[in-house]
């Protein structure tokens, strides 16, 4: 269902979504040219990105604490974040979701998944609670040919697409296992497409994105509408 009707799926996106494409196609294009994704040069671009979308309400206010890491705010803590997954990921960051060995990997992804999400004094999240969305979008944006972004539109398809767990709620019950499961079922569709079909959808746009963009209108159910 996710990969049905994709082309207008994603022409439908990249109508509406102008503002996410702006900043998504920049990281990349910086990130390409970077040799150390965790490090402190990339990080006001992740921070950027994050803002964007929409995430910088969870984030505190001032341009200080969201992205000076020498504060005490969001940008200190997300470099310890960085630096703690790197061990995780840093193997990770120019892997293609249709090649990889999910089972293998479980491990690693689960570590820096749980790391990212985690509430309490150190969470990503200003008020302390947990930051799942934000995860899969730091995650994304370190190996985005690899990791697809889980949101409420998103864990819909999911939910209705291929049976994940997720519920009907505006907080659909967000756990790392789902997120693995996410991977999976975006994986096989990949491969059920043919990769290289795939990626002609949208050229030189990472395959992650390209996912991202047809999960996206088919939980908000922007094809339907747009008709």
């Amino acid at each position: 269902m996710i990969i049905n009707n994709a082309l207008q799926k994603v022409q439908r996106y990249n109508q509406l979504c102008v503002h996410y494409n702006l900043v998504a196609d920049s990281i990349y294009r910086v990130r390409n040219e970077d040799d150390n994704v965790f490090g402190t040069r990339f990080l006001p671009f992740l921070v950027a990105a994050l803002i964007v979308f929409d995430l910088g309400r969870m984030m505190g206010s001032g341009a200080e604490m969201r992205y000076d890491p020498s504060n005490a705010g969001f940008a200190a803590r997300l470099t310890e974040k960085l630096q703690a997954i790197q061990q995780y990921l840093q193997h990770l960051t120019n892997a293609r979701l249709c090649n990889i060995n999910i089972a293998e990997e479980r491990e690693n992804i689960l570590n820096a998944y749980y790391l990212l999400s985690a509430g309490g004094s150190n969470s990503l999240n200003q008020k302390g609670d947990e930051f799942h969305v934000g995860a899969t979008k730091i995650m994304h944006f370190l190996c985005p040919e690899l990791f697809v972004i889980i949101d409420s539109n998103t864990a819909k398809a999911f939910r209705i697409a291929h049976n994940v767990g997720f519920r009907n709620t505006t907080q659909p019950g967000y756990t790392a296992d789902n997120y693995i499961k996410c991977l999976s079922c975006a994986q096989a569709d990949i491969r059920e497409m043919g990769a290289t079909k795939f990626c002609i959808l949208e050229n030189d746009t990472p395959m992650a994105r390209i996912y991202d963009k047809l999960s996206f209108v088919t939980g908000a159910n922007w094809l339907q509408q747009s008709r």
